[in-house]
């Protein structure tokens, strides 16, 4: 799908050295859910809040946990994981 791209920067560096993804922009499109095959928060050291989607293709979006169909993607996860 086009304009889909991720907007991870390169993995920052914890205080022990375990690389973590953090958001620095966010994908403002809704992305269909038929495309995500998993969904991950970023850590709590990074600047700002974000989920991450993996889409089937492996690309990496990132999203506002604040939007509503963010939220509805990420309950949709939870379900699938229960």
């Amino acid at each position: 799908v086009p304009g889909l791209t991720g907007a991870l920067p390169p993995p920052a560096l914890l205080a022990d050295g375990v690389p973590t993804s953090c958001c620095l922009s966010y994908q403002a499109k809704p992305v269909p859910r038929g495309l995500i095959a998993s969904a991950y928060v970023t850590s709590s050291s990074c600047t700002q809040p974000g989920v991450i989607f993996v889409t089937k293709k492996q690309r990496e979006i990132c999203a506002d946990p604040q939007s509503p169909w963010v939220r509805a993607h990420l309950k949709h996860f939870q379900k699938k994981q229960n």
